[in-house]
């Protein structure tokens, strides 16, 4: 079980971006889901509308069985770097308190 946070900027002058993956094995998925799944946020101060253009609410949150069940991981957008940074500590910060190590 273990999760990565990296951080990017889209080309150009774009949103730099917060990319999270978890990876659980399907043991770990079930009991993850059995004690209770965990849920993760973000700060949505500064965050940029979704790549699609979608004009709903942006998420705060998310249970970290549905990051994981994402194949290419959640994307959060912001439109400043140090809120990405922000966000990025957040999250190892909470996958810290959850007991998923970060992947190297």
């Amino acid at each position: 079980m273990g999760y990565s946070a990296v951080i990017t900027s889209e080309p150009g002058s774009g949103p730099w971006v917060v990319t999270v993956r978890v990876t659980l094995s399907r043991a770990e998925s079930s009991s993850l889901f059995l004690s209770g799944d965990a849920m993760v946020s973000w700060p949505v101060e500064g965050l940029e509308p979704s790549a699609t253009g979608d004009p709903r609410l942006e998420r705060s949150g998310m249970f970290v069985s549905e990051v994981a069940a994402r194949p290419s991981g959640l994307d959060i957008r912001y439109r400043e770097q140090a809120q990405a940074e922000r966000t990025a500590a957040l999250l190892r910060m909470q996958f810290a308190q959850i007991g998923i190590e970060q992947e190297t």
